[in-house]
């Protein structure tokens, strides 16, 4: 029961790192050289210049990489991507992924998601697995062509295939989504492949796979070694896991000095998940003296992690801010965070929000919109919460006509079917 209890409080932060992860990884290689870059002389970059317009296309792409961070030359990310779409057309395999990345950013042309998958389908045909990493995600996504799961894991397999450890992480993840035990099987191949080249992420992937039994016996001390591996490297969901397991002494030792310093580092990150829990400590005072009580902390704290656009944490700015505890009364903001919570699948937002619109609090009272919500939160509210939930909905229902009950229900049919699809695009 314990472990399933740290499984429930435990990440892997997959969704919330993937953006980082991406886009470290294609310009990771390349920062390093531009690193170098910038303690050189201007006239190592007026030699890059000459040779670049003599046609050299290696000159090209540095040229580019020089002009697009300001390295010993301002910066123009204009020039940046005429450069590397000069090293582009000669064949430059980092000039098309990278020219890719430009199209996909608006960074120094028009934003053009075509014209960007176009340069990684070129990249990823001259085997740079950067770019089959992009496409890979795009088709995960729905970015700029349809959205396919399988396609999606081609891309991450050829790429991971050729020994890239974000590839492994991506395929990997992907993979422990399935309840088929070949599957499972090859996640954890892929994962455990990226983790032996240290690969962080994928260090705590394994983890949470071995807390919640994915592919292998459910093994609670195994995966509190792989968050100490992962965060060891820096991670920050690892750290964040490791606080949550100190403080509840699951799957360790309870140790609140402990799970306090480890949340520190991963709020330090800037992980959004250890901010959130911070305000929750600070709002509860369950861990005092190490985090004292204090409602002013919580929602900073909760303010923080909602500007990352942690969803639990816009739920508690917005209550927060309708009740006036911790910060100054304000209804409308509070209503404001509430609705950008509930859109994103919270239910306790999506309670919360009911009763604003019921009683006309920081919005017009309207008591089919409180319905709506109500209704909508009572069936996505936890077990022990859902029959008080339920009651709530249905005094607010017993307000508004029969017919105007079932018109409210079909609304949200439809919004749910709109949220699942919006869930798998961000896979």
């Amino acid at each position: 029961m314990q472990d399933n209890a740290l499984a429930r409080g435990i990440v892997c932060g997959i969704a919330l790192g993937l953006a980082w992860t991406l886009a470290s990884g294609a310009f990771a290689s390349e920062t390093r050289a531009l690193e170098a870059e910038r303690a050189r002389p201007r006239f190592v970059i007026q030699d890059l210049d000459a040779q670049a317009k003599s046609g050299d296309a290696e000159a090209m792409f540095r040229l580019a990489q020089a002009l697009q961070r300001g390295r010993g030359v301002r910066e123009d990310d204009a020039r940046a991507a005429e450069w590397y779409l000069r090293a582009a057309e000669k064949g430059h395999t980092a000039a098309m992924t990278n020219l890719g990345v430009m199209y996909s950013r608006g960074e120094g042309v028009a934003r053009d998601d075509g014209r960007a998958v176009e340069w990684y389908r070129k990249a990823a045909a001259a085997g740079s697995t950067k770019a089959m990493v992009m496409l890979g995600t795009r088709a995960a996504q729905g970015h700029g062509v349809a959205q396919d799961g399988a396609e999606a894991l081609l891309w991450y397999r050829e790429a991971a295939a050729k020994g890239d450890e974000t590839a492994m992480y991506l395929a990997g993840t992907a993979l422990l989504r399935s309840s088929d035990s070949d599957d499972l099987a090859e996640a954890h191949r892929w994962l455990r492949a990226a983790s032996d080249a240290g690969h962080a992420p994928s260090l705590t992937a394994l983890g949470t796979a071995h807390l919640e039994g994915k592919g292998v016996e459910r093994n609670a001390p195994e995966a509190m070694r792989l968050f100490r591996a992962a965060a060891a490297l820096g991670d920050a969901t690892a750290m964040a896991n490791l606080g949550v397991a100190h403080l509840d002494g699951l799957g360790t030792a309870q140790d609140m000095k402990e799970g306090v310093r480890w949340l520190r580092g991963a709020a330090a990150l800037g992980d959004a998940r250890a901010l959130t829990k911070f305000g929750d400590l600070h709002r509860l005072g369950t861990a005092a003296p190490e985090v004292p009580p204090d409602l002013g902390a919580a929602f900073a704290r909760y303010s923080e992690a909602a500007e990352l656009g942690f969803a639990p944490a816009m739920a508690h700015v917005g209550a927060m801010l309708v009740d006036g505890k911790g910060t100054a009364r304000d209804g409308e903001r509070g209503v404001e965070w509430l609705e950008r919570a509930a859109n994103a699948g919270v239910p306790e937002a999506m309670l919360n929000l009911a009763g604003c619109y019921r009683d006309g609090r920081g919005a017009d009272q309207n008591h089919a919109t409180a319905y709506f919500w109500a209704a909508a939160g009572a069936g996505r509210v936890a077990e022990p919460l859902r029959e008080g939930a339920e009651r709530f909905a249905s005094r607010i229902g017993e307000s508004i006509t029969f017919q105007r009950r079932l018109a409210v229900k079909k609304r949200i049919e439809e919004w749910s079917l709109a949220q699942v699809d919006s869930a798998r695009g961000e896979e």
